[in-house]
């Protein structure tokens, strides 16, 4: 995508944060009146101010947006930000301000059939890993900070919960809270990191 002088992109979010963000930006007037729950649109021009416009995104997506300057700004979780963070430190993409909503966590769970309460409890029982994540990145550094001698992490676009005990040792996912992660039949070892809605920024924009 081309820069225009004068213009300001934004990427914004489809799933769970969309609801909380057309709040905040009807609070702020910036004029994206096709922004919504029953939006069919993924391109907007703001009504209010003629330089203004955004795009709708997979959350996921928005942090590589913003850091390669395809768009100016952008809203998502924090855990988007520091998946991508944690590959590319050097990367052109700067946190601007929590904003205080999209409340959950990334936890690292086992499944609660296996009997392990502890991350410790784990560690004692295996010396070969097996992790599942939506976040490939995260759970790398994870393995590697812990000094696992031997992993694998399986990519997955979703349901990180079904995998354990079967198919994996330990997920790596989203939840609001940890009776979130029970009611998927798991066991919260590790609160990883907070996954707050952030506004972001292109550094070079």
């Amino acid at each position: 995508m081309e820069y225009q002088a004068g213009s300001l992109k934004f990427a914004l979010p489809k799933g769970r944060l969309l609801a909380p963000t057309t709040k905040l930006l009807n609070e702020a007037s910036l004029g994206f009146s096709g922004y919504g729950d029953k939006t069919r649109q993924y391109r907007l021009e703001s009504t209010k101010f003629p330089y203004l416009s955004a795009k709708v995104f997979q959350e996921k997506d928005i942090p590589i947006q913003v850091a390669i300057e395809n768009y100016d700004l952008g809203i998502c979780g924090l855990d988007w930000i520091d998946e991508l963070l944690v590959r590319y430190p050097a990367s052109a993409l700067v946190k601007i301000s929590s904003l205080n909503y999209g409340e959950g966590n990334v936890y690292v769970a086992a499944s609660n059939q296996v009997g392990i309460s502890s991350l410790d409890e784990s560690l004692a029982k295996l010396n070969s890993w097996r992790i599942v994540s939506e976040y490939p990145n995260l759970a790398g550094a994870f393995a590697l900070n812990l000094r696992m001698r031997k992993f694998r992490i399986f990519p997955v676009w979703g349901a990180a919960e079904v995998y354990p005990p079967e198919s994996a040792d330990l997920a790596i996912l989203w939840g609001k809270n940890e009776s979130n992660i029970e009611a998927q039949g798991l066991v919260s070892l590790v609160k990883l990191l907070p996954a707050d809605a952030f506004l972001i920024a292109n550094r070079e924009s």
